[in-house]
């Protein structure tokens, strides 16, 4: 797609509900605040010229692409556990997508990443999730505790199945820096509908236990966020999830956008539309073209069960074929010139992965609530 094209396509988007406000305020100017309507205008307006300059830096910078710009360690390492889920989300990759053998990371794998990595300063967070559920993974206690002791931070994203009191004060104990307990609404119809061999009920009494012994050894530095799937069945429950998740202690909430997946059959799509939210605005994809670059294979790296190294974390079959980090470790491999190379064609968008892709290509992501305990006060922001 060409500049003009992109150029036109925004444009024509905003200037679309530009004119509904403006047809608003003459049909109904009686009624409406004059600022109102202005105040929204600007706003459109501001948004158009803030996505066409993102687009034009973007073109720019896609022209020339030193490797030095690769030559840093990422800003975070996705370790994968495991690529065995125990549930069967409709449009997650795990499910329809991934022909990848299944299987679980050995400690020792692990452990050569965090050595590898240990003399940089500046240490990259540690993120213990993927294709699978990383609690399946009987070593992650044992992943955790390493990856603390040694002065990283730490993250899991957990579907809650296996989560109970035991357990939680054993990841608590590790020294787990951060973690999202997942729930895709506030009700067995929404929750149920998605996350398909989970029940909704055991699902919140997991996240409310896993609160509870929080609670008891008051980790200061671990960030306990609930997360949810935006969807047309999880709307209406939205202030409800809120409120509990104040309630119970968390740290925040973050609703997350619902993608139809970035391999996803047209048939599954059909199937599971539904699901999407009615209103735009809280849709992953609003603007009818793509970012000429994608960051993520710059600032993110993967690291499958078996110790492959992954382009990016949309790569759940590991198409992008690259090396294996057991034979020269971690840092060698990633900064070798085969990597470097497969990496920047991954940053100008060259593969065909990219060009579906519901993550480098969104234009929204979903909006947080953050709670201050202390104060009573939550603090609302989107991305």
């Amino acid at each position: 797609m060409n500049f003009m094209s992109v150029y036109a396509n925004i444009y024509n988007s905003t200037r679309v509900i530009s004119k509904f406000f403006l047809l608003i305020f003459f049909y109904f100017k009686s009624f409406v605040s004059i600022n109102f309507i202005l105040n929204i205008y600007i706003e459109v307006h501001m948004r158009f010229l803030t996505q066409l300059i993102k687009y034009i830096i973007k073109r720019i910078i896609k022209i020339y692409v030193p490797d030095f710009l690769f030559k840093k360690i990422p800003d975070e390492i996705i370790i994968e556990p495991t690529n065995v889920c125990n549930l069967k989300c409709p449009v997650c990759p795990t499910t329809y997508g991934m022909d990848r053998k299944l299987g679980f990371m050995e400690f020792s794998v692990f452990k050569s990443i965090i050595d590898d990595l240990y003399k940089y300063k500046k240490k990259p967070i540690i993120s213990m999730n993927f294709a699978g559920e990383p609690m399946l993974n009987k070593g992650i206690y044992k992943f955790v505790d390493y990856a603390h002791k040694n002065g990283f931070k730490t993250f899991i994203s957990t579907n809650v199945t296996a989560i109970n009191e035991m357990n939680s004060e054993k990841l608590i104990k590790a020294g787990l820096s951060s973690i999202h307990l997942c729930v895709d609404g506030f009700s067995n119809e929404s929750h149920d509908t998605y996350r398909i061999g989970s029940d909704f009920k055991q699902i919140k009494k997991n996240i409310e236990t896993f609160l509870s012994v929080k609670k008891k050894y008051n980790p200061k530095k671990l960030d306990i966020s609930i997360q949810t799937l935006i969807t047309s069945l999880s709307m209406k429950e939205k202030e409800d999830m809120i409120v509990w998740a104040k309630e119970i202690g968390a740290d925040s909430i973050y609703f997350k956008s619902l993608s139809m997946g970035s391999h996803t059959t047209k048939e599954i799509k059909n199937k599971w539309s539904f699901l999407l939210p009615k209103e735009d605005k809280f849709k992953r994809k609003q603007f009818n073209f793509d970012y000429p670059i994608c960051n993520i294979p710059r600032n993110q790296s993967v690291v499958y069960w078996n110790g492959n190294l992954g382009l990016c974390c949309i790569d759940y079959s590991n198409d992008i074929k690259i090396s294996n980090i057991k034979k020269d470790g971690y840092v060698n491999t990633l900064f070798s010139k085969d990597t470097i190379q497969k990496r920047k064609k991954g940053f100008k968008k060259k593969y065909d992965l990219c060009v579906d892709c519901s993550l480098g290509n969104a234009d929204y992501m979903g909006e947080t609530y953050k709670f201050n305990h202390i104060n009573n006060e939550t603090t609302y922001s989107s991305t």
